[in-house]
């Protein structure tokens, strides 16, 4: 069994597929935005892609790093995390 030291959950916002093929989100990281670019399987099977909560895992010789619909928490993005819809 993997040791997980660090859990960091962030929120993004889907921009665009870029032409290499990978996704260009828009992710807040701590109180800074970044446009970050992820491999475009991260995203499969998620319909509508435009909140996303990104789960990344750290620990012992491992990183982890999981993308799932975050379209479930529209309040939040709109309430807590607005600075990612500008």
């Amino acid at each position: 069994m993997k040791e997980i030291n660090k859990l960091y959950i962030i929120p993004a916002i889907f921009i665009e597929y870029r032409e290499d093929g990978n996704v260009l989100l828009k992710c807040l990281q701590g109180e800074e935005i970044v446009n970050r670019a992820f491999e475009p399987i991260l995203v499969r099977g998620i319909k509508d892609p435009k909140y996303l909560l990104i789960g990344i895992k750290t620990g012992a010789n491992m990183m982890q790093i999981d993308m799932c619909d975050g379209s479930d928490y529209e309040n939040l993005f709109r309430e807590k995390w607005n600075v990612l819809l500008k």
